[in-house]
């Protein structure tokens, strides 16, 4: 029989199972909600107040009151993560989940800026980053563009296109999707920020492209640089995939993924196996 598993909600330790949400919550019915995905090593939250800092700053993109427990006391918000693993027994690595909405009230105009949230935990088989074995096949998602604004750098309840692009790549068999913006620019994957290697230099979309503002994007960005590996931010076409050398996705979660193919283009692993490495030596 499965483990109940606890969630934490405004502070508080409750089951799962118990009913914390409503029909009128705020995230349900007008996507008003913002949320950050965490990775756990061997009980080390990984880069906890770089995720913090930008779920603040997406909070205040939507003029929402910040909690003192999210930036003067965010020792606290890391109790409370650290007590929701020893709960779950979640003793090695997982993934946590903080999810932060309007309080509820009002139509489209809400009565209250107070923010709500939940923290949930779920196990992970991996005790570090490990690269993919077998290399992705990715494909173009044709259908929506994604728009360029204030909240496409942030893990909005908005995620439609997401959603679509993860079908689209199941119908066609595809292990993800490439995600454009309105000036057919790539800018990201399904869940993931994207990096081409091109002639020993790493190429990855700029921010104002339109692409999530990821942490594991910045790191890599920064170890780059440590290493002495060009790496410029740069808009990324087609044109740019099919003449790469190597392509590899990053997010908090599984870190590094390396792509083997794009149509019929075949592509190498050795830079996202170097840094994948460099990754685990600072983050276990």
């Amino acid at each position: 029989m499965p483990v109940k598993q606890q969630i934490v909600y405004n502070g508080t330790f409750i089951s799962e199972t118990e009913n914390c949400l409503c029909y009128n919550n705020r995230a349900f019915l007008y996507g008003d909600s913002i949320f950050e995905t965490l990775r756990v090593n061997n009980r080390n939250i990984v880069f906890f107040d770089e995720h913090l800092t930008r779920l603040v700053s997406g909070m205040r993109v939507l003029k929402y009151d910040i909690p003192e427990k999210f930036t003067t006391f965010k020792s606290h918000l890391k109790e409370e993560i650290r007590g929701l693993l020893n709960r779950n027994k979640h003793f090695n690595s997982s993934r946590v989940r903080i999810s932060v909405f309007r309080k509820s009230g009002g139509l489209y105009s809400p009565e209250t800026n107070e923010p709500e949230y939940i923290i949930s935990t779920t196990k992970l088989d991996t005790d570090k980053f490990i690269l993919n074995s077998e290399g992705l096949k990715i494909a173009l998602f044709p259908d929506i563009k994604k728009p360029i604004n204030v909240f496409s750098q942030y893990k909005t309840a908005n995620s439609l296109i997401y959603t679509l692009a993860g079908v689209y790549k199941s119908e066609i068999g595809s292990d993800d999707s490439l995600i454009m913006n309105e000036k057919n620019q790539i800018i990201e994957s399904i869940s993931s920020n994207i990096f081409i290697v091109k002639n020993k230099t790493i190429y990855t979309p700029p921010i104002t492209d339109g692409c999530i503002n990821g942490i594991m994007r910045f790191e890599l960005i920064t170890y780059a640089k440590l290493y002495d590996i060009p790496c410029i931010e740069q808009s990324l076409t087609e044109t740019d995939l099919l003449q790469a050398d190597e392509i590899f996705l990053t997010n908090s979660i599984q870190g590094i993924q390396w792509v083997v193919a794009y149509k019929n283009k075949r592509y190498f692993k050795r830079l996202s196996a170097f840094l994948i490495n460099k990754l685990n030596d600072v983050t276990i």
